[in-house]
């Protein structure tokens, strides 16, 4: 309702000064603004931020907005690797008291925290609970602690690195949150570590929580087994060899079927192999991946040849598989030894 009243009050303002003509542009840019609250908060910050040189009682009010776009900034680009993700969108609310408290309502996430006359402190606060109840919120319960505590983790840094803005708050991250808590875990700072390595590779977000994410709205609320707790930490080890590796040459496993996450890999990179068998091959591997059960095909390419053999072999399999239902394209970069190159995954979706 805030944005809706700032809205109208502004488009009553404008209706004086603008002439005619200048009134559906404008229009047409109130719209846009109020499908996209994350970009309106945005412009609002930059508004707040110029006249606290006139009126420092703003100061507040700054920071919280400031927190709030800089949060759904970054989770509406998150949410584009993996769709349904984040929760969208976060409240920040001033209270005197040290302990954080956070909790979800009507889709967001609430935020009481203390207001700290270091910014960065304020940002990291909030960030980190942003995380810890908007993120996987009924799937984390079907992973160890150890694996919690990573993706959280990993997930604060990779919002704060999103819209960090030159600021200092990514380094106030790294002294005062993630070096203190690796240090003081070795297990920690493994899985943290595997991570960090499927993130550059583009699996983090695309593969591993997409498809935690699955298993949790399969089975929430049911309560976790044992069984749930392997099957997740067998498939963060399936996933290890492609983060860790520079070809897929030594992998042996593609797939991963199993109770509850039913999912494959194909990478498309082998020199000379496109020239010499075209996309026979891909699509006859795909297609035993779907008979074996694969709910979910990832294709993988690199460099802008591989990338346009990806998008064909997609194309032929949709046209030619009836089982395959549904598909998205992301494009992204992966690093190739600390090679940035153009990259895209392909999830091709079956009726399974």
């Amino acid at each position: 309702m805030e944005g809706v009243n700032t809205i109208i009050i502004a488009w009553g303002g404008l209706k004086v000064i603008l002439p005619w003509s200048g009134w559906l542009l404008l229009l047409v840019l109130l719209i846009y603004l109020y499908k996209h609250p994350e970009e309106f908060d945005s412009w609002l910050t930059k508004i707040d931020r110029f006249l606290l040189k006139f009126w420092s009682g703003r100061e507040k009010q700054f920071i919280q907005r400031d927190i709030r776009s800089r949060i759904n900034l970054a989770s509406k680009k998150i949410n584009k690797e993996a769709e349904g993700l984040i929760t969208k969108g976060v409240d920040i609310v001033w209270v005197n008291q040290e302990n954080i408290e956070s909790f979800l309502r009507k889709g967001k996430v609430i935020v009481r925290m203390q207001h700290y006359e270091n910014h960065d402190k304020n940002i990291v606060n909030a960030a980190t609970h942003y995380v810890t109840k908007g993120v996987l919120h009924t799937a984390k319960i079907y992973l160890s602690d150890e694996m919690q505590k990573a993706l959280n983790l990993a997930l604060t840094k990779k919002i704060l690195c999103e819209e960090q803005d030159n600021g200092t708050s990514t380094d106030y991250f790294f002294a005062n949150v993630l070096r203190p808590a690796l240090n003081a875990d070795a297990g920690l700072n493994k899985t943290y570590d595997v991570i960090e390595k499927m993130e550059r590779k583009g699996l983090f977000t695309r593969i591993l929580l997409r498809e935690i994410r699955l298993m949790g709205k399969r089975l929430y609320p049911s309560a976790p087994t044992n069984r749930e707790f392997q099957e997740t930490k067998n498939f963060f080890n399936f996933l290890e060899p492609f983060a860790s590796l520079e070809s897929g040459d030594d992998i042996r496993d593609w797939e991963f079927v199993r109770d509850d996450i039913k999912m494959g890999i194909l990478f498309v990179a082998q020199k000379g192999k496109l020239e010499h068998e075209g996309y026979a091959p891909y699509i006859k591997r795909i297609t035993g991946k779907i008979n074996r059960g694969a709910q979910n095909i990832y294709l993988f390419g690199r460099k802008p040849e591989n990338v346009r053999a990806v998008k064909e072999i997609a194309k032929q399999l949709r046209a030619e598989n009836p089982k395959i239902v549904d598909y998205r394209v992301e494009k992204y970069y992966s690093f190739l030894r600390s090679e940035k190159l153009p990259a895209i995954c392909i999830v091709l979706k079956t009726d399974r």
